[in-house]
């Protein structure tokens, strides 16, 4: 007799597994596999779920968030914003006036296509006809 699959872990284990998952590899230093649980995290849960989540894992594992935390300062540029173009760099050069619009409708002009004919019927099966005579007369009663 076959056995029964396993019952599905329930939301609270699952989050506990992924949990303990995202502490063992920050423990490893693992950066790609935590980048890609963290991802898998915020799409599950949210992004606003990622900071209460690093705070329990700062709790657990200080140094490693605090790793974390560095490696992520390295990776962003230390200047995310542009710094401001000057005004006069902007100023657009005038455009010239256009000269009177001649205003005349515009005219559609449609390639002319040979007109389609219906395609020749696909041959008949000879055995088709022989099949036909089995059939009953359209004519004739049927039975209710």
């Amino acid at each position: 007799m076959a056995q029964r699959p396993p019952a599905p872990l329930s939301p609270q284990a699952r989050r506990q597994a992924q949990q303990q998952a995202l502490q063992a590899t920050l423990a490893r230093r693992d950066p790609a596999a935590f980048s890609a649980l963290l991802a898998q995290w915020a799409h599950r849960r949210g992004v606003a779920s990622l900071q209460p989540l690093l705070l329990e894992l700062g709790s657990s594992d200080p140094d490693g968030v605090f790793w974390w935390n560095a490696l992520q300062d390295e990776l962003q540029p230390a200047d995310p914003i542009p710094s401001p173009v000057e005004q006069a760099e902007l100023t657009p050069e005038p455009e010239p006036e256009p000269e009177a619009i001649n205003p005349q409708p515009l005219l559609r002009v449609l390639p002319k296509v040979a007109k389609l004919s219906r395609p020749a019927p696909a041959p008949t099966h000879p055995g088709l006809a022989q099949l036909r005579t089995w059939l009953p007369d359209q004519e004739a009663p049927r039975a209710a």
